[in-house]
């Protein structure tokens, strides 16, 4: 009976243990099953934010399952999900363009939240730093770093810096966590994947759609004009960077002897050589009284049928010009303002020149209006201006920004004057409005040119035997540009 006693107590543990072992069996199955269920969940939500993040609209149903079925079952890796939604998809590339909207989403995407300030400038001064690794090559030495930037402003021109941003961001601790909790592979490292995964279509069923569209189309327009304004800027340099070597090289060791400024009113394209070397400006300086004269004409400060007094100590000056052969004795009678800026430009005339000096010095400091179209000091006397400076005044007066209905004066005189030497010698007829001048054996020329191509031009020079064919040959260079 004892015996009988003992096995059946030997059969009670033996079915209390398999019991055990079946319940333990059960919750660990069901623990699995659970935990299974929460990666699967998490990765359909991680399928479904690259369709709102990247493409801006929910996945659709073959898409995710697709991509559910390769990825819950290691046959694709998380990584190579993320370059096949960014660097080899059509709908991400066309719809991004701007850094700043590249790293918006593709953080969102990867850590599941937005960057803050200082994180998002982290990474705009990465993109830059990799953009001028990989490509400042293709550009000019003479191009800064921050023309560069501009000029690539679209990201997708620059697919291996994306490729650098993606990897740099799927290999942080942060990323590899969220993948550990998908039971999906991050690269090609093996991990155990579940084999019992929910079904594709269940996980669709539940997906949380966040799409967060944001416009950036003035943005993109905005970079993109930017970004054409200074290509044509870079363009203009190289041509007025070719044209001012070949003028330094017609000069050869002429050019200590010259200055030379030239502006292109068309493409904007300006250079100088010595541009800043004052020199004693005989008679150009003319140009930039009368527009003194007709600046205080327009704002009511002069009349132009007032007179100035002659004064003969003051205003008798030798050289060119027509009043000298008025005067009886040390006597000239008062003169308008209007014939006072004729003969200074149509005659050259000294005197009538220094007698437009007198009277606009006694209604304001001629020196001090010089220095407001300048917009600097001019602390200095002595009739020294540069080839800069003067290049500065006939801007003003070609450009007219005022609409000042005397300027037209000016060019007239310009062009009427002009008798076919220094600037106007190879340049056709009608389209040269300049005023030349000498002093002590200095010979200038500044103008501007008129025609298909107008364009602005100030030849100073000093102590040259050949004056006057260097300042036609420099125009010439110029014209035939």
């Amino acid at each position: 009976m004892k015996r009988i006693s003992k096995c059946f107590l030997a059969l009670f543990l033996i079915l209390s243990m398999c019991l055990s072992t079946y319940k333990t069996v059960e919750v660990s199955s069901k623990a699995n099953m659970i935990i299974t269920q929460t990666s699967d969940k998490l990765l359909g939500n991680f399928i479904g934010s690259a369709y709102n993040i990247f493409y801006g609209r929910e996945a659709d149903l073959d898409g995710f399952r697709y991509w559910y079925n390769m990825l819950s079952t290691g046959k694709v890796s998380a990584r190579t999900f993320i370059e096949k939604f960014v660097l080899e998809s059509k709908e991400f590339l066309d719809s991004v363009k701007l850094k700043e909207e590249f790293i918006s989403k593709i953080y969102r995407f990867i850590f599941g939240r937005d960057t803050d300030k200082q994180g998002k400038q982290y990474w705009l001064d990465y993109i830059d730093g990799r953009i001028l690794y990989y490509y400042r090559s293709e550009y000019p030495s003479t191009y800064k770093n921050s023309e560069i930037l501009i000029l690539r402003w679209n990201i997708n021109d620059s697919p291996k810096v994306i490729s650098d941003v993606m990897n740099k961001l799927i290999f942080s601790d942060e990323f590899a966590v969220r993948i550990s909790l998908m039971n999906i592979k991050l690269d090609k490292n093996n991990v155990n994947i579940p084999v019992n995964r929910t079904d594709a279509l269940s996980i669709y069923n539940l997906l949380e759609n966040d799409i967060k569209l944001v416009d950036y189309t003035d943005e993109i327009e905005k970079r993109k004009q930017e970004a054409l304004r200074l290509e044509q800027d870079l363009i203009n340099r190289v041509g007025s960077s070719r044209l001012k070597n070949k003028i330094l090289t017609y000069l050869g060791d002429m050019v200590n002897n010259v200055a030379v400024s030239f502006y292109d009113v068309t493409t904007k394209e300006s250079f100088d050589i010595n541009g800043d070397v004052l020199f004693k400006a005989g008679s150009t300086h003319k140009v930039p009284l009368n527009i003194v004269l007709y600046d205080l004409v327009q704002s009511g400060k002069i009349n132009l049928n007032s007179k100035v007094e002659y004064v003969h100590s003051q205003h008798y000056e030798g050289g060119s010009g027509v009043l000298q052969g008025y005067l009886v004795g040390e006597y000239l009678p008062p003169q308008t303002f209007a014939e006072l800026s004729k003969r200074s430009l149509l005659n050259s005339d000294n005197i009538a020149a220094n007698m437009l000096i007198t009277g606009i010095n006694q209604v304001t400091s001629l020196y001090r209006e010089y220095g407001k179209i300048l917009e600097e000091p001019l602390n200095r006397t002595g009739n020294l201006f540069s080839t800069n400076e003067m290049r500065k005044f006939l801007l003003k007066l070609y450009e007219n920004k005022d609409n000042n209905p005397y300027y037209k004066n000016i060019i007239q005189y310009l062009k009427d004057s002009s008798t076919g030497v220094r600037m106007g010698r190879y340049i056709p007829e009608g389209i040269v409005a300049n005023k030349y001048g000498s002093f002590q054996g200095n010979y200038h020329d500044i103008g501007i040119v008129f025609g298909d191509r107008p364009f602005i031009l100030v030849i100073y020079t000093k102590d040259l035997s050949n004056a006057e064919k260097v300042i036609a040959d420099i125009s010439k260079i110029v014209y035939e540009r």
